[in-house]
């Protein structure tokens, strides 16, 4: 497996001038589950926040994530250009989002997926999240998906 330097890659808050990046890959990843995934998309970057993926100036991927409650955050959307997808950004994403979520005082992150998808099952097992529940027909009325949450332990200062 090809992994990308860390140099090579930085992770900053979404811009405006991300969101037809965003739209775009949103498209391509999420059409399958949600018949609408550019306009729920949009919705979520603005109701919470949102990290870019870059390799140099180009966007590969991003995180939306929406704090549930003092204790807990949401990963609503996390995606990667295809053609970067293997070589790591997923995990670094997951780092960001798990460390900004830990500053932030929450002790749990908590997301969905489809059930199909495996190899977003795969990354998510691997980086410590649990499936607390299945939840049938979730996407569409049509596509089961699994609950998972990750317990985090506090940044020691």
């Amino acid at each position: 497996m090809q992994v990308i330097a860390q140099k090579s890659l930085r992770i900053r808050h979404r811009r405006s001038e991300d969101d037809p990046f965003i739209a775009r890959l949103a498209a391509r990843a999420f059409a399958e589950y949600d018949g609408h995934p550019m306009v729920t998309m949009e919705r979520l970057t603005q109701r919470g926040v949102t990290w870019i993926a870059c390799r140099g100036e180009a966007p590969v991927g991003f995180a939306v994530v929406h704090p549930l409650d003092r204790n807990s955050a949401d990963l609503c959307a996390i995606a990667v250009e295809e053609d970067f997808r293997g070589l790591g950004i997923g995990r670094a994403l997951l780092a960001h989002v798990e460390r900004a979520a830990i500053s932030a005082g929450h002790k749990e992150l908590r997301l969905h997926t489809a059930q199909a998808n495996l190899s977003a099952l795969e990354l998510f097992l691997n980086w410590g999240f649990r499936v607390s529940e299945r939840r049938p027909r979730f996407y569409r009325g049509v596509y089961d998906a699994c609950a998972l949450v990750k317990r985090m332990t506090p940044l020691h200062r």
